[in-house]
């Protein structure tokens, strides 16, 4: 596994690559802050700011706080985590939308993050999913990944929620596929 950081005082690629027998496989991702998400991305802007408007007295949501009615147009990009265990090894999907192609499946649903195939690609979910329950706070990452010459682009954004509101145990993750033809594979 070969891993690399370029970066920029604007944005920071991350990447990992690794084979498996003669398939040269790699995943990139660059963080941008949330201010950075498109306004005219419908699906993640709208999940955003679906999100904030559960919040109450500066609190985050409950997952209960989440209507499957309100959200129809976003529900086939979205995925919700159960994080609240302090072991990442017990994370685990609960719903995984629709949009999502098979290759990028390694099951179906309540699947545990850490049974993913691929570890470079396993390991940014278990960071990004730990730095997003940890801040509270949401993430924005534009993701290109390659696996066994299957290519897939995608902006991702994860937002926390919390049956308290303070302690972080449940994710929604919004994916929107889309070309990032700077950061080729």
């Amino acid at each position: 596994m070969l891993a690399r950081i370029f970066g920029s005082r604007t944005s920071r690629i991350e990447e990992a690559s690794w084979n498996t027998g003669a398939t040269p496989n790699v995943v990139k991702r660059r963080q941008l802050p949330i201010e950075a998400l498109p306004t005219h991305d419908e699906v993640l802007d709208t999940a955003y700011h679906y999100w904030h408007s559960k919040r109450r007295q500066g609190l985050l949501p409950s997952r209960n706080d989440i209507d499957i009615l309100e959200i129809t147009k976003i529900i086939k990009h979205t995925h919700l985590i159960d994080v609240s265990s302090d072991k990442t090894e017990d994370w685990c999907f609960r719903v995984v939308g629709a949009v999502v192609p098979q290759t990028w499946q390694w099951g179906c649903g309540r699947d545990k993050i850490s049974d993913c195939p691929w570890p470079p690609y396993r390991d940014m979910l278990l960071q990004d999913y730990g730095a997003v329950k940890f801040t509270g706070a949401p993430m924005y990452h534009e993701i290109a990944i390659r696996v066994d010459w299957v290519a897939y682009h995608y902006s991702r954004i994860v937002l926390p929620f919390a049956d308290d509101g303070r302690s972080v145990d449940n994710l929604m993750s919004c994916v929107f596929h889309r070309d990032t033809p700077d950061l080729p594979l």
